[in-house]
């Protein structure tokens, strides 16, 4: 299943919206769309009304719906799904019946309620911009008893690191008390599914040294080896942690689901939503995440919203949803494709709106620089004062600038000459 498109009605800033979400054309790299646009434009609202309507869950809804004809509606390969609000006489919200959506939220409801043994075909997870890491206590080797659709929507509880480190120790118990009993192929099995985990955050962070540790002489506590040096988890620079806490919860509740057939955990297709993707990420790391994630989950389908030009420049066969805000509603501006292999300062420009290369300061001196150049050259004044003085405060903020100016400063004296020659 996947989702096509989602419809927005006086939700969050906007008023009656439609976002189109086509089927990328790789079969290889997962489908990736990226919101972009100015803060408060709604990337969030777009992110958090999905998750709402998959799991039916209307407290991510109800804070942005603002009027009682507030609506949204997620068309998917398996049907609509919709939730819209009605003020009553008591003045609390109902919602109205929603339309089918596959067999999804049934099946987790009877999965979590144990009511019944539920096989899944596909599985959505949210991820919000603020990630958080605790330290990896383990106080005893036991099965992890948290579902794992527990939270799986709910954007800042996602994520555990408590459950994770349980089930990283798990691991290890099983792969050792196979290894011990015998049982070489089945000890590697086990061990996969942590491997792949410690493989893809060792990519992106450019560590290959990175790894969990499972306990010591004195604890049964999960640990991080970082560049060789053994940490607890919750010491982690905030840009591992950001990494860390969604991509190995992501993939230990795939290894966790109940899947209908054998297929490989990293060929399942899934919906993943990011909020701020690139968030606490070095640019080197932001370049990287996106493209890593894509070839690794090629059946996934991701959106995720970012402010970051290297992320939004990485993502091959991806579509870039950008918003605009217009009388204090916002739009959507343009859907653009893939901005792979378009400078960094195109983007900047083409899909952020920034038009110069330096900060606002020296754009507004080099904009009066420029304003004196054009009156001196067309003869509004004939004073050099001003022009020369911005010149050498420009120049003297670094060597490029510098050298900027010194070649416009040789283009004025050849106009003015010829000006004075004619």
């Amino acid at each position: 299943m996947r989702i096509d498109s989602i419809t927005l009605r006086e939700v969050g800033p906007f008023d009656d919206v439609r976002i189109d979400l086509p089927e990328g054309t790789d079969p290889e790299l997962a489908d990736v769309y990226l919101l972009t646009g100015p803060n408060g434009c709604g990337k969030t609202t777009v992110l958090y009304a999905i998750a709402a309507l998959i799991d039916n869950d209307r407290s991510l809804l109800v804070p942005r719906m603002r009027t009682e004809h507030s609506r949204a509606s997620i068309m998917a390969s398996g049907g609509e799904r919709s939730m819209a609000f009605t003020e009553v006489p008591d003045h609390s919200l109902v919602d109205r019946p929603l339309g089918p959506l596959d067999n999804y939220s049934t099946s987790m409801v009877l999965h979590n309620s144990r009511i019944a043994p539920a096989r899944m075909s596909w599985a959505a997870f949210a991820y919000a911009g603020t990630r958080k890491v605790g330290t990896g206590h383990v106080a005893a080797i036991s099965e992890p008893s948290i579902d794992p659709f527990a939270g799986c929507l709910s954007f800042h509880d996602t994520a555990d690191t408590g459950n994770l480190a349980q089930w990283i120790a798990n691991q290890e118990f099983k792969r050792l008390k196979a290894k011990e009993s015998g049982r070489a192929e089945r000890a590697e099995q086990i061990a996969q599914s942590v491997r792949a985990i410690e493989k893809t955050i060792a990519t992106i962070i450019e560590d290959p040294s990175f790894a969990f540790v499972s306990g010591n002489d004195f604890d049964l506590d999960v640990r991080v080896r970082r560049h060789g040096v053994i940490l607890d988890m919750d010491v982690l620079p905030d840009g591992v942690k950001s990494i860390v806490s969604w991509v190995a919860d992501l993939l230990m509740r795939l290894d966790r689901i109940p899947w209908v057939d054998e297929t490989s955990t990293l060929q399942r297709p899934f919906l993943l939503l990011l909020d701020e993707i690139d968030i606490h990420l070095h640019p080197a790391w932001q370049r990287r995440v996106i493209p890593i994630v894509q070839k690794l989950f090629p059946k996934a389908q991701i959106i995720a919203s970012t402010h970051s030009p290297f992320v939004v420049g990485s993502a091959d066969d991806a579509h870039v949803i950008t918003f605009a805000m217009k009388d204090g509603v916002s739009v959507v501006e343009a859907t653009k494709p893939s901005q792979v292999g378009v400078s960094y300062s195109a983007v900047l420009r083409e899909i952020f709106g920034i038009k110069s290369e330096f900060d606002v300061d020296t754009e507004q001196m080099l904009a009066e620089f420029h304003a004196a150049k054009t009156s001196l050259l067309d003869g509004t004044t004939t004073d050099r004062i001003l022009i020369d003085d911005l010149a050498r405060k420009l120049a003297a903020r670094g060597e490029e600038l510098s050298s900027m100016l010194g070649f416009e400063l040789r283009q004025i004296d050849r106009q003015l000459k010829k000006q004075t020659a004619g």
